[in-house]
């Protein structure tokens, strides 16, 4: 699974749509290409998101 896929299954456990998940960290547009895995995100994008979100980093990746 990429990481794109297991941010949209999170997104999708909150039931949030993607402007909500992401807030201000990256555009809803940019986002949308990463859960489609056409773009990477960066680690600190990723961090970023995640804790805005409560979500633990250990939790994301087991």
């Amino acid at each position: 699974m990429t990481i794109g896929e297991l941010l949209r299954d999170y997104r999708i456990k909150k039931e949030k749509k993607q402007k909500e998940f992401v807030g201000n960290i990256i555009s809803p547009s940019y986002y949308s290409k990463i859960e489609k895995n056409k773009h990477q995100i960066s680690a600190s994008d990723l961090i970023k998101i995640l804790h805005y979100n409560n979500i633990s980093i250990t939790e994301f990746f087991s």
